[in-house]
């Protein structure tokens, strides 16, 4: 693993998200939840990590570019909606 690789899992949303919602818990259960949380998280990404090679040799080179075409496709339609959240935010000013 190298040093840029936790940042370019977790992303800077993920960690302002996790930084503000811990601030705003008052009491210690809602942090121990949240902690467990992300436990549970880490351990969903280190065995997708683990079995990732097995996955990309069962998708094969035609499952790779469905599913880079899929993902693509809903990255734009949830850019082309924060952009549409953004005019309406600043239209309702």
């Amino acid at each position: 693993m190298f040093p840029l690789a936790l940042p370019l899992i977790a992303g800077p949303g993920a960690i302002s998200a996790t930084i503000l919602l811990s601030g705003s818990f008052s009491a210690t259960i809602d942090r121990v939840q949240l902690i467990l949380v992300i436990a549970f998280c880490l351990a969903v990404l280190f065995a997708a990590l683990v079995i990732a090679e097995r996955i990309d040799r069962f998708l094969g080179v035609t499952g790779r570019a469905i599913l880079t075409r899929l993902l693509g496709v809903i990255l734009a339609a949830l850019a082309v909606q924060f952009v549409v959240d953004g005019v309406k935010s600043t239209m309702a000013l």
